[in-house]
């Protein structure tokens, strides 16, 4: 997948991310640390991370956002995707055509995603 330079990711009230402005989240930082640094990036409007079997992290993609339409919209139906990240920068899609995807929970080998609809999905061998 493309690079995103300058890709970042706001923060709504109270800390938490707001959909509409979550652009490609490529950054992290330690604890006590005040450096930043790209661990990946490429896929676009990322609405979750969380680390899954052996540290590996893996982002969840809400999809493509229609250029013009007003801030707070969803992205496009089933363009979203489940994302890991590899060693070098870069993404590669585990499961992709997600619809409207919000949020991950990772147990074990399953994913769980929560979508704009309300429903939750069970993605195996992650």
């Amino acid at each position: 997948m493309k690079r995103a330079p300058g890709a970042y990711e706001r923060r709504g009230p109270g800390g938490r991310s707001n959909p509409s402005q979550v652009h490609q989240t490529n950054a992290s930082a330690r604890s006590g640390s005040t450096t930043v640094r790209e661990v990946a990036s490429g896929s676009p409007l990322l609405v979750d991370v969380e680390f899954g079997r052996g540290h590996r992290l893996y982002a969840l993609s809400q999809g493509d956002f229609r250029p013009g339409n007003p801030e707070g919209s969803p992205a496009l139906p089933n363009t979203g995707a489940l994302v890991k990240a590899n060693r070098d920068g870069t993404v590669t899609v585990v499961i992709d055509r997600l619809n409207q995807p919000t949020s991950l929970e990772l147990i074990g080998k399953t994913g769980y995603v929560v979508t704009l609809g309300g429903e939750i999905w069970k993605i195996k061998d992650v």
